[in-house]
């Protein structure tokens, strides 16, 4: 048997080691590792490199350290504490082959100490680290990867802080950079293809250039998604672009190259969808050749790929095959299977795995033959595992075909064990504060093989495989087919689509009608009380029986000892029936004109009766009313039906009432809206004829007063305001500019009231406001 899987679990005291064992005989597959170091206390983050030699953790209390393992089956750790980096540090980077790790930590305001440290690890012997490079990155979001790698870590990408991205030597960080790339504007991310140095060929990068918006958030410049290409000449690397695909609109960006790196994917989003059609903001699919010849919108309709395209849940590319899978519109929505063809450089639609699920998530494992499709996060967190069904050298196109399911309520985070035939799911927190929890499935079978419970967790990781590791195989193609006919066996269709049944009510079903009706007949047991939260039994009251004594037997009338005697029957299971008066005792034969409840003269007062009570017979036992027989079902079941019947017709005139009041006062309202806007408009207009009115008479005067002066050249013209050396041209010219502002206000007004636009009420008035302020300015130049 090989050996165990390995993953860590990060919670609020410890990180901790488990091993897995993947014998499925053993009843207890877990194992929590104890050799020293773990648990160490009181972790904050972590990461695996790679490789799976390394963890890079961060202890509040030690800082940074490095847990170095040795290889093989070998259970010796080794801790490595990096002084240099801040206790503060948030992740890890790791570069493609562990040479190099990278903390980050969040930027200090108004500090230029570095936030970002690289190091270099050293021989295999010591495993040393050193540090290689420190750089300041003032606003520095938690999980960017500012710093990158081509897979042989040849060259290696860096964002500035301003948005320029350098090329710099992948081994050497104080070099000076071999490359800046030239933006039109600040880059956001950017990704490194899977593509391997060959000849003058030594890497090709993606960068994403987020939209331009202007203070009120509208787009005023489109996003942009450019490749570069870099190649050697003469010793030096130079880069060439090679296509660059302008997006509508994009503020992030995630950025998607397929296996080969012949083809790209970006998923651009906005905080805020323009269309209105999703709350949680607006998403553009792109795809787009390395050599720039094919450049599609897959949520395009034009382009006949899919039809239900307002939203992107998912996307995602196959590990080992030019192939994805894209999870589109609202929920439930659909999941689609995609081929790309390099050599005619053209996408199309394989097959259509779910026409309509709840699903959000998509995760290949490393071989690619398995795919898990599950509705996580604020789903119900269903989840199906299709496998692949054709080989390459088959004569088949690409097919996914439905292997199991199962159901991972509440998951945060899941990922694919090294052996690509488990799954783990976690519920973590601070997304979900209860039943933190990990659970270990079986792809093929869809069951749940291991799992713990916490009481809070934060994070969880598989220890990977090395790259170059064959210890694992991948899953054959009988082994999937075999999985999906199990399936239809049970009650599933070849290929994952669900037999469609017809309607089986609860109790043809051999379901209780009700659970409820059948503990209150004594059917069914009633279930034990939750006692989580630990509630006290209530305490009886003490009976009246037992504070106050029974009287005795002699001391009871007839009817008291009767009752009595029915409640102490044992074998009285019948309620007694109400209390009833006693039947009527016959008369007996009476003197004339005696009445007929009157003693005879000498007749003795039986023992015990009051004198006003008649004579009683001897106590008699009552009987019993019979058992109550059993409702006719069918007729109960047609009152029901006519009492709802009754309740609906009764909702129905109700709403009617309720639809025809508010149209009245809605009536009504409209009504008192038009008779105030009729008497606002009357208002107006009767002050725009008294402002008119004046600037007639205010023209008057002055053209009054320039004839007074033209009649008497040689006398000094008198100021026409006392003191204020205000020329009657200048007067002139200011009544001109009040009845051009006055002109204008009455044009507005006729304009709003004809057309009901509350835009004209609001400019008729401000250049209302600028003739009040010309006339308020007149009058104290007159006052001085």
């Amino acid at each position: 048997m090989s050996a165990p899987l390995s993953y860590f679990t990060r919670d609020k005291e410890h990180i901790k080691v488990f091993d897995f064992d993947l014998d499925p005989s053993k009843e207890n597959a877990l194992c929590e590792r104890l050799n020293t170091p773990f648990p160490l206390p009181t972790p904050k983050a972590a990461q695996w490199s790679p490789d799976g030699l390394a963890l890079a953790l961060v202890d509040p209390t030690a800082g940074v350290q490095v847990v170095s393992f040795a290889g093989g089956d070998s259970q010796e750790s080794t801790i490595h504490t990096l002084p240099a980096a801040l206790r503060s540090t948030q992740s890890f980077l790791w570069s493609p082959k562990s040479s190099f790790v990278v903390s980050l930590a969040p930027g200090q305001k108004g500090s230029s100490e570095p936030n970002i440290h690289v190091w270099r690890r050293g021989d295999s012997a010591t495993d040393e680290y050193i540090l290689e490079a420190a750089y300041n990155f003032p606003k520095l979001e938690k999980g960017a990867r500012v710093i990158q790698w081509t897979p042989d870590e040849s060259l290696c990408a860096r964002l500035l802080p301003d948005g320029h991205v350098h090329i710099l030597n992948g081994t050497d960080f104080l070099s000076e950079p071999l490359v800046d790339l030239k933006l039109s504007h600040a880059a956001q991310c950017f990704e490194f293809a899977p593509v391997r140095s060959r000849g003058a060929l030594k890497g090709r990068i993606a960068i994403f250039v987020p939209d331009v918006r202007d203070d009120m958030q509208r787009v005023v410049g489109a996003a942009e998604v450019t490749i570069f290409e870099f190649h050697t000449d003469g010793g030096t690397v130079k880069s060439q672009d090679k296509v660059k695909v302008p997006v509508a609109a994009g503020q992030i960006a995630e950025l998607l190259w397929n296996s080969t790196g012949s083809a790209l994917i970006a998923h651009c989003q906005t905080e805020v969808d323009e269309t209105g059609q999703s709350y949680y903001g607006g998403s553009k699919l792109v795809l787009i050749s390395a050599d720039g010849e094919c450049q599609k919108d897959l949520m395009d309709p034009q382009e006949g790929l899919v039809t239900n395209t307002q939203i992107v849940q998912a996307v995602a590319w196959s590990p080992t095959r030019d192939e994805f899978i894209f999870i589109h519109g609202f929920q439930p929505s659909q999941a689609s299977l995609f081929s790309w063809d390099e050599r005619t450089k053209k996408v199309s639609l394989a097959k259509i795995l779910l026409e309509k699920a709840h699903r959000n998530t998509i995760r290949f494992n490393h071989f690619g033959s398995l795919v898990c499709l599950a509705g996580f996060g604020n789903l119900a967190g269903q989840v199906d595992f299709f496998g692949r069904f054709s080989d390459d050298d088959g004569d088949e196109k690409c097919d996914f075909v439905r292997v199991s399911s199962c159901v991972a309520n509440c998951t945060v985070a899941a990922e694919w064990a090294p052996d690509g035939r488990h799954f783990i799911t976690s519920v973590l927190a601070p997304r979900m504060r209860v039943d933190n929890c990990c659970s270990i499935w079986r792809a093929l079978e869809g069951t749940r093989v291991a799992g713990s419970d916490f009481e809070e967790l934060f994070d969880l990781q598989w220890r990977p495989e090395p790259p170059e590791s064959l210890r694992f195989l991948d899953v054959t193609v009988e082994e999937v087919a075999g999985a999906s006919m199990e399936l239809a066996k049970a009650g599933m269709a070849t290929g994952g689509v669900m037999q469609k049944q017809a309607y089986r009510p609860p109790k043809a079903r051999g379901e209780a009608a009700s659970t409820v009706a059948a503990m209150m007949r004594g059917e069914v047991a009633a279930p034990d009380g939750d006692d989580r939260r630990k509630r006290q039994p209530r305490q009886m009251r003490q009976r009246e029986e037992e504070t106050n004594p029974s009287p005795r037997p002699e001391d009871m009338n007839h009817q008291e000892l009767n009752n009595r005697r029915n409640s102490d029957d044992p074998d009285s299971h019948v309620p007694a029936s109400p209390e009833r008066p006693p039947p009527p005792h016959p008369p007996a034969p009476q003197h004339p004109g005696q009445h007929p409840g009157q003693r005879q003269p000498g007749q003795q007062m039986p023992q015990g009766q009051h004198p006003q009570q008649g004579h009683q017979q001897p106590h008699q036992q009552p009987q019993l009313p019979p058992p109550r027989q059993a409702p006719n079902r069918d007729a109960a079941a047609a009152i029901q039906q006519q009492q709802a019947q009754q309740q609906a017709a009764h909702q129905a005139q109700q709403l009617a009432q309720a639809e025809a009041q508010q149209r009245q006062r809605e009536a009504q309202m409209q009504q008192q809206r038009d008779l105030q806007a009729a008497q606002q408009r009357e208002q107006q207009v009767a002050q725009q004829q008294q402002r008119a009115a004046q600037q007639v008479q205010r023209e008057q005067q002055a053209r009054d007063r320039a004839a007074q002066q033209q009649a008497s050249p040689n006398r000094p013209p008198p100021p026409t305001e006392v003191g204020s050396g205000v020329s009657a041209a200048q007067l002139e010219a200011l009544h001109a500019a009040q009845a051009a502002q006055l002109s204008q206000a009455n044009q507005l007004a006729r304009m709003a009231a004809a057309s009901g636009y509350p835009g004209a009420h609001q400019q008729a008035a401000a250049l209302q406001r600028q003739q009040a302020a010309l006339q308020h300015q007149q009058a104290q130049q007159l006052l001085q």
